[in-house]
């Protein structure tokens, strides 16, 4: 599944039942691979769950090495957060490639699994031209909302196990830089829908 925005993400994790009687909740895992920013995190954090509330979930976003062995969850979905998660300088000289999908999502058997890579360098070459230079943690925060909207529309496909992409919206084909960062994206209807369909009941 490629996005012409450089919108490809993945899936792949079982779903464990929960005795929580709080509605669909929807634990996010990130493996980060490199330091990132808390300020990041916390944008990403807003971005998921402002995006997927309306489709009836409650996202619960933690570190992967902050999760106890044997943890139950009714709903799971792991990112490795790969390179740079922090909108640092690239080293003087560094080559780098936007071109190239900002994330990539895993399959088995025709099934959309509940993993996904997330390229982190991507992301933020793509809105780096849109932010300039100025306000640091701003665009710290920035970079929060940008990745944010790259795994909600990922985890449609994962949740609602669905190749297709809509007309509109999060979950449309391709988005712009400006896009990523406008904050006024939502879920459609009918991937809302989808994502309700493909949930694991509450146990």
């Amino acid at each position: 599944m490629r996005f012409v925005a450089a919108l490809l993400l993945a899936a792949a994790f079982p779903a464990f039942p929960d005795t929580s009687d709080s509605g669909q909740s929807v634990t996010v895992l990130l493996d980060f691979e490199k330091p990132y920013a808390p300020a990041s995190m916390d944008a990403m954090r807003h971005e998921l769950q402002t995006l997927l509330e309306p489709a009836g979930l409650k996202v619960d976003l933690r570190l992967k090495d902050d999760v106890a062995p044997g943890a139950i969850f009714n709903q799971l979905v792991v990112f490795k957060m790969k390179g740079a998660c922090s909108m640092v300088a690239l080293p003087v000289g560094a080559l780098s490639d936007e071109r190239g999908p900002l994330a990539m999502t895993h399959s088995s058997d025709g099934t959309l699994l509940h993993f996904g890579e997330v390229e982190c360098d991507r992301v933020r070459q793509s809105i780096q031209r849109v932010l300039g230079r100025g306000y640091p943690e701003r665009r710290q925060a920035a970079l929060g909302t940008a990745l944010g909207v790259v795994m909600a529309h990922e985890m449609y496909h994962m949740i609602a196990n669905a190749k297709n992409h809509t007309g509109e919206g999060v979950t449309k084909r391709s988005l712009s830089a400006q896009e990523l960062l406008a904050g006024d994206l939502s879920v459609p209807e009918l991937a809302r829908k989808a994502v309700q369909h493909g949930l694991v009941p509450a146990q």
